[in-house]
């Protein structure tokens, strides 16, 4: 199955160094910008659920606001061991809007 890209934000709606949250194919995707480059990870940490979008940004990491775990941006792994990660998904800049892939890519 072929994933679309789904228009979620405009460029200038996300400060560099910041985040929000999109929803894309009825999912909670949280969306950063860093230095101009964005990622996008599953918005929810396989903890307990913590809205990584409101989690503390180091470089390309996020760590989770409710108990500190850490993944990184790029590639959805977590920094503290391999025994879980959160699905990440592709972005593509398409003129002033920030567009996300329908469908996480694979591990």
């Amino acid at each position: 199955m072929s994933s679309a890209f789904v228009a979620v934000v405009k460029v200038a709606d996300v400060a560099a160094g910041s985040a929000t949250t999109v929803v894309v194919a009825g999912r909670e995707v949280a969306l950063f910008n860093i230095d101009g480059t964005f990622y996008a990870i599953e918005n929810t940490c396989p903890h307990q659920g913590g809205p990584l979008a409101e989690g503390y940004i180091d470089g390309t990491t996020v760590t989770c606001p409710w108990h500190a775990w850490t993944f990184k941006l790029t590639d959805g792994k977590m920094t503290l061991g391999a025994f879980s990660f959160v699905y990440t998904y592709d972005v593509r800049i398409e003129g002033e809007w920030v567009t996300v892939s329908s469908e996480p890519r694979l591990p």
